[in-house]
């Protein structure tokens, strides 16, 4: 016979009673008050349900007619369950969380396992996320993210003109080659933000007044935007906004703090200002740029020297200015190394 105490639920009341229930080799079960040993519940033959082991936490039992018994004896309960070998596979999460090697394989293998999660199935789901999300969304993001800039961040042009269109002319021939895309060219005075440009998600792309005035050649500006239309057709910015939402999301899953959720998707302009897209949306971006680049028959110099002077010009107001973090290149891949291609 083992004997197991604990507390007894009647499953009519929220009342417990301290209960002793004893189990004997022909599996018949007796359950009985401890203060003065009255019968609880009587059965026959063992037939109870009883919950995993998890470490030193209390064990329950089930009885048929929704009473249960609670117990710390868990050593007992195991007595019990291998005299009558009604093992759940749960067992084996006790074994694992119970020998410390094993503890620290499961633990190594949740970091592995989150690791890859980060790595490539949170980028695979946004990614995946991203190509079907309506038109509606591109064009309510953008909106928003322009509304913000242009109250906050960048200035009306003060380009001529004639200057625009001369650009815009030359453009046209790059927006005919990606008809679909609903691209469209506006000119803002970057500011503080200086030399820059950077493609919404419903095909807008701006450029700043301090871009155009580092440009040397119009085919250096014809580059850039090819480079922002890699963007968009790699749908870049939204696929950031989706991942970093995805990545809050786990975050408030796994702590339950909602606090910061509601500021995902005001983070958007930010996240388009400094062009915090990974390093390697900046080269799938630039390979898109030099393919058609090459396959158009515009030179590819006149883009790689306007990002060489961008970079000496953000590089000499680094030196002087505490604003590194609105660097033109500070989330793009090395200089030398994403012009290589360009120049050759």
């Amino acid at each position: 016979m083992i004997s197991i105490t604990g507390q007894w639920y009647d499953s009519k009341t929220s009342a417990q009673v301290g209960a002793v229930c004893r189990i004997y080799d022909n599996g018949v079960v007796q359950v009985e008050r401890l203060e003065d040993g009255a019968s609880l519940v009587s059965l026959p033959r063992f037939d109870i349900k009883v919950s995993p082991r998890l470490a030193d936490t209390p064990r329950s039992l089930y009885f048929s007619g929704g009473e249960k018994f609670e117990t710390q004896d868990n050593d007992a309960v195991d007595r019990v369950m291998n005299q009558f070998k009604r093992h759940s596979w749960l067992r084996f999460v006790h074994l694992m969380e119970s020998r410390k090697r094993y503890a620290l394989l499961a633990l190594a293998i949740l970091l592995l396992s989150l690791w890859g999660a980060m790595k490539y199935g949170v980028p695979a789901a946004a990614k995946l996320i991203a190509f079907r999300l309506p038109p509606s969304v591109d064009d309510i993001a953008s909106r928003h993210t322009l509304d913000i800039l242009d109250r906050t961040l960048l200035r009306p042009s003060e380009l001529d003109e004639a200057t625009q269109t001369r650009i815009v002319d030359r453009f046209q021939p790059v927006i005919r080659d990606h008809p679909g895309y609903r691209l469209k060219i506006l000119f803002r005075k970057g500011n503080r933000l200086g030399p820059n440009a950077f493609a919404l998600p419903d095909g807008t792309i701006i450029f700043t007044d301090e871009m155009v005035a580092l440009s040397e050649h119009d085919d250096g500006l014809a580059g850039v935007l090819a480079h922002e239309i890699g963007h968009v057709v790699h749908r870049h910015g939204m696929r950031t906004v989706v991942q970093d939402s995805l990545l809050g999301f786990a975050f408030l899953a796994i702590t339950g703090d909602a606090s910061g959720s509601s500021e995902l998707f005001l983070a958007f302009p930010v996240l388009l200002t400094q062009l915090a897209y990974s390093r390697e949306f900046e080269r799938e971006a630039d390979r898109y740029a030099l393919n058609y680049l090459r396959s158009s028959g515009i030179p590819t110099t006149h883009f790689a020297k306007l990002i060489r002077r961008i970079d000496q010009k953000m590089v000499a107001k680094s030196e002087t200015s505490d604003d590194k973090w609105l660097d033109y290149l500070s989330t793009h891949p090395m200089t030398e190394e994403r012009l290589k291609d360009f120049e050759q």
